[in-house]
C-alpha cells in the first residue's frame, strides 16, 4: 500500500516572500516570524511548505506528520534526510543526511 498524506500538525503563518515555486520544499522562518527560503545551511528548518503562496499570503506549513518533499535526488526507504542548501534560490530539497545527522529533518518512508 502506497504511503498517504498524514497532516497530524499543519500551521498557517505568512509568506515572507514568493514562494510560489517552493511547494514541498523545507522552510524557515525569518526574524518576524514570517515563512522563508533558507539563506545558509544550517538555517533550522520549521517543516514542509504545503502550498504555494506569495508574498504576503497565508503559508501552510507542516511540521509534524507525512508529507511529500522535492528531493535533490533518489533516496532510500529509511534514509534520514536533511534540507540541501545550493544558494538562496536552490534550497530546501530532501538530501541524504547520513554523514550530518545534527541536521535531520525527517525520514524517507
Amino acid at each position: 500500500m502506497a504511503v498517504t498524506f498524514n497532516p497530524v500538525l499543519d500551521i498557517s503563518l505568512e509568506a515572507a516572500e514568493d514562494l510560489s515555486s517552493y511547494q514541498y520544499h523545507f522552510v524557515t522562518l525569518d526574524s518576524d516570524g514570517k515563512v522563508q527560503l533558507l539563506n545558509a545551511a544550517g538555517d533550522t528548518v520549521i517543516g514542509v511548505l504545503q502550498n504555494d503562496p506569495g508574498s504576503g499570503e497565508e503559508a501552510s506549513v507542516r511540521v509534524l506528520g507525512v508529507s511529500k518533499v522535492v528531493a535533490n535526488d533518489a533516496l532510500a526507504v529509511l534514509t534520514a534526510v536533511k534540507a540541501e542548501f545550493v544558494g538562496v534560490t536552490d534550497c530546501g530539497k530532501a538530501a541524504d543526511a547520513s554523514t550530518d545527522y545534527a541536521y535531520v529533518c525527517g525520514l524517507i518512508i
